[in-house]
């Protein structure tokens, strides 16, 4: 039988909302603590969810909960720090959102935590944890549709400058020192899928994109990833163009295609398109994937793995190579130039 886990989360924006509401449908765990810069913020989640305390500050909350665990919810420049604070402080497992950091040496730095503390570091990248990415894994594992050729990823969505605001009003997506801009928010999911679908290591990148004059943030950015292994990946993440979220596998016998890849709510399909033989037209199959809270498979697997039953589905090793990778294409828009990993 497993002993309830008693975690606590660091960041009350709108995003922690989810993990607030996911953790109800996981068996033997709970949030029992929140903080957050603004006591205010983190005092209304505390109301609203049923935590015992409410805090302004992680060192704080650490030293007066007895917690298993900490999930961070804030903004990719701060995970370093936290992190390391969590784990001087004996908080040994941690579920920390996407991108892991900004910066490939604070990505290894993370890396070389973990194993110091022996801890367990999974980055939040929820749509990993679906059972349609189960599905292409599957697919792809009989082997009938060949050898992957190409992959494509696309996470777009039409965000006009003007509609940002200024000042301490502006979007944290559009403010450099958050991580604002594509690369590691939209762009991270591209990459970690590319890299996790090719099934070998990126050993060089080439990109071109658009850099914001007012906000100094790549707002558009398209790429190519070569692999180790012959695979290329091209990857297209917008705020200048209209919404798409597909992911695209071409292989040797045939396309998968999944629809909506990132954000998936709800019933969603996969299409296998292929060619018939001695006839030149295309067959198509369909695959209808169950609707499935991705955020809850999400802390199932995190409580699993602290238990010592499952294998975390994001390994650390992919969230530093994630990171690695996003920063060789960032350089490469940059520097307008091939760069190699």
């Amino acid at each position: 039988m497993n002993f309830e886990l008693k975690l606590g989360i660091v960041g009350c924006g709108e995003h922690s909302h989810e993990h607030f509401k996911a953790v109800k449908e996981v068996q033997d765990i709970q949030i029992v603590a929140c903080c957050d810069i603004t006591e205010a913020r983190a005092r209304v989640c505390a109301e609203k969810y049923g935590c015992s305390g409410y805090y302004s500050n992680i060192q704080d909350m650490i030293d007066n909960e007895k917690l298993d665990g900490v999930i961070l919810c804030t903004w990719p420049m701060q995970h370093l720090e936290q992190i390391e604070i969590c784990l001087k402080a004996g908080i040994k497992n941690i579920l920390c959102e996407k991108s892991l950091t900004l910066s490939s040496v604070e990505a290894v730095k993370v890396g070389e935590l973990a194993r110091q503390y022996e801890a367990f570091i999974m980055e939040g990248c929820k749509y990993r944890h679906h059972p349609a990415i189960r599905k292409l894994e599957q697919i792809l594992s009989y082997g009938d549709i060949g050898k992957i050729d190409s992959i494509r990823a696309t996470f777009s969505n039409y965000e006009p400058e003007e509609a940002q605001g200024e000042g301490t009003e502006l979007e944290w997506r559009y403010r450099k020192e958050c991580g604002g801009g594509v690369p590691y928010d939209w762009m991270s999911y591209l990459v970690n899928g590319c890299n996790h679908f090719s099934g070998s290591v990126p050993k060089r990148v080439f990109a071109s994109g658009t850099n914001s004059q007012k906000y100094d943030v790549i707002t558009r950015l398209l790429g190519m990833i070569e692999y180790e292994n012959g695979v290329v990946a091209f990857i297209e993440s917008s705020k200048e163009a209209n919404f798409s979220e597909e992911l695209q596998i071409t292989c040797s016998n045939g396309i998968l295609r999944l629809p909506i890849a990132w954000g998936i709510f709800g019933e969603v399909k996969i299409t296998q398109t292929h060619r018939k033989p001695d006839w030149d037209y295309i067959l198509t199959d369909s695959y209808e994937i169950e609707e499935a809270n991705a955020f809850v498979l999400q802390l199932g697997n995190f409580a699993e793995v602290i238990h010592g039953k499952e294998k975390p589905v994001l390994p650390l090793a992919q969230s530093i190579q994630n990171v690695q990778t996003i920063e060789a294409l960032v350089t490469s828009v940059i520097n307008k130039c091939v760069v190699d990993l």
